[in-house]
């Protein structure tokens, strides 16, 4: 149960953003270790993939987690996420109990085990070296509204079927879009280590004034393990949030 609650509390949380155009180049761009280290890209004037612009969003997801190690468990995961600014959320099992909760923003992360009653204080580069790569709060936002997770996008001209990638290295993250320009398939990749995630995004649904996929199937693949977390979309919304409450109880001792 511990290692379950905080892998749910980091991983699977790694926000939309303006629209902007791709960066137009004829030069290799290191872009990981997808089929080689550099890639030739063409020049384009920007891609066609469906970014969404918002302010909140809100959601009761629910969740099904199996790891290779024989971890298991089925719950919700109730979000509240100011755009590039605080990302709140807790995780609940079997008849609504709370086991969970979170609030990560762009400098600090802290993280309640209320099953073992003990927290987590980070900071966001902490969180960067316990993930092995670098992240941020914008990027975890980004993953889980459906939107590149960075912002510059590049065209990789030698797959036969096209595809687009945004690239922070060691991270590339390899998308494919619908016919709707939403992202339908991400890759997320770190150059020169066994670690990567697969992100399905299936159906279309509004929140307010953007829309969000109806479930997100996560599968990601360590040296070790592999993970697949399957969520559904069950009540999205973009009205205005007004609290993220959170405090650490007394009695509470820090994770080692």
């Amino acid at each position: 149960m511990k290692n379950i609650i905080f892998f749910l509390a980091f991983f699977s949380l790694a926000g939309a953003c303006k629209s902007k155009k791709a960066v137009i180049t004829t030069q290799p761009v290191t872009i990981g270790n997808h089929n080689a280290d550099s890639v030739s890209v063409v020049a384009l004037k920007g891609d066609n993939i469906n970014r969404k612009s918002w302010n909140y969003f809100s959601d009761r997801l629910n969740i099904d987690y199996v790891s290779g190690d024989g971890g298991e468990m089925s719950g919700t995961l109730s979000l509240r996420m100011r755009n590039d600014s605080i990302l709140w959320f807790s995780v609940s099992v079997a008849f609504g109990i709370q086991v969970a909760k979170g609030i990560i923003t762009r400098d600090s992360v802290l993280v309640l085990d209320l099953y073992h009653k003990e927290y987590m204080r980070l900071g966001i580069q902490d969180l960067s070296t316990m993930l092995g790569a670098s992240v941020s709060l914008r990027e975890l936002q980004n993953l889980i509204v459906s939107n590149p997770i960075f912002d510059t996008t590049f065209y990789q001209k030698d797959i036969p079927s096209g595809g687009w990638y945004s690239a922070k290295p060691p991270i590339t993250n390899v998308i494919f879009t619908n016919s709707n320009g939403n992202i339908d398939t991400s890759f997320i990749a770190e150059k020169e280590k066994n670690r990567q995630i697969k992100v399905i995004y299936e159906g279309e649904q509004r929140s307010g004034s953007f829309s969000v996929p109806q479930q997100m199937q996560l599968i990601a693949i360590g040296d070790k393990n592999t993970v697949r977390l399957q969520a559904s979309f069950t009540n999205p919304s973009d009205a205005f949030i007004p609290s993220y409450p959170f405090s650490i109880p007394s009695g509470y001792t820090p994770k080692k």
